[in-house]
């Protein structure tokens, strides 16, 4: 039992780091050349577990993944009250700011970038998570769209702002408007969907055919397909991995940090890598 308890809340969460991968074949992605997304989520850095030092090597280890776009789904620093010192939003998204794609690194925000600013999140300014992004050269998409200019085709990014910044549930209002970042979407090109939470995914267009989501942590502790943690809410269907729907996709990462407890059994912190391309044998057309 002490050998257990020392793994899951020092060993798996402090230590360990995997590499997720996830090949997505669609068809409306035609004539494009295949896209390596590489993903940090809920990086939640602290002391002990995730202090500065760690930061910078899970970047290191990210560029080492030969991104074609880098993509950063928010919660920056730690969510829970086990660490020491303080590590400060500007800090540890300076040390980010290395992780670098071929079409760049885009950013959102997450829960707890706004419930650790409340007051900001009251007033709807820029929280202190955002201020550090700007600070650092990394675009933040709060409800806008960018165009990539990818081979074989454009590409469209699309980022929401977040759906829970009051801590109400998924149920409660959040600062994500979906119709509004569509709007910035000019023409019929795929559109690759950053949300932090996966809750929007049955509502996503279909132009949208892939969503990227983190929030859940992958339950943290994670037995079978299931986690007594995270989904013990009825509301919460999407905790981890793959789904599929009317031909869209969504991509979960399991992230790095944690919340509440600083524990993780069976879900050990990862990269997530996901290749967007063409099915194998597809009529090459073009958006």
């Amino acid at each position: 039992m002490l050998l257990a308890l020392f793994y899951g809340f020092w060993i798996e969460p402090a230590w360990r780091l995997r590499v997720k991968r996830y090949r997505v074949e669609h068809p409306a992605w035609g004539a494009r050349a295949p896209m390596r997304i590489v993903i940090i989520s809920d990086l939640h850095a602290g002391a002990p577990y995730i202090p500065l030092s760690r930061v910078r090597r899970i970047t290191r280890k990210a560029n080492r993944l030969a991104p074609d776009l880098a993509v950063l789904l928010g919660d920056y620093s730690a969510a829970h009250g086990w660490t020491w010192g303080q590590t400060g939003k500007d800090d540890i998204i300076g040390a980010l700011k290395e992780f670098r794609g071929t079409h760049g690194t885009y950013a959102v925000l997450g829960n707890h970038d706004w419930w650790q600013d409340f007051e900001a999140a009251k007033t709807r300014v820029p929280c202190e998570a955002q201020k550090a992004l700007t600070r650092h050269g990394i675009p933040l998409l709060d409800n806008e769209a960018a165009k990539l200019a990818h081979e074989g085709g454009e590409v469209w990014l699309v980022g929401l702002g977040d759906q829970r910044p009051y801590d109400e549930g998924p149920d409660g209002e959040g600062f994500d408007d979906l119709e509004a970042a569509m709007r910035e979407v000019t023409s019929e090109a795929p559109v690759i969907l950053l949300a932090h939470e996966p809750d929007l995914f049955p509502n996503v267009p279909a132009q949208c055919i892939l969503t990227l989501s983190g929030h859940t942590h992958g339950g943290q502790i994670r037995i079978g397909n299931r986690s007594p943690i995270i989904m013990a809410a009825e509301n919460e269907t999407y905790s981890y991995g793959r789904y599929e729907a009317e031909g869209r996709v969504l991509i979960i990462s399991g992230g790095i940090g944690c919340s509440e407890y600083p524990v993780r059994i069976n879900m050990p912190p990862e990269i997530t890598v996901v290749t967007l391309c063409a099915p194998k044998n597809a009529p090459e057309t073009t958006s």
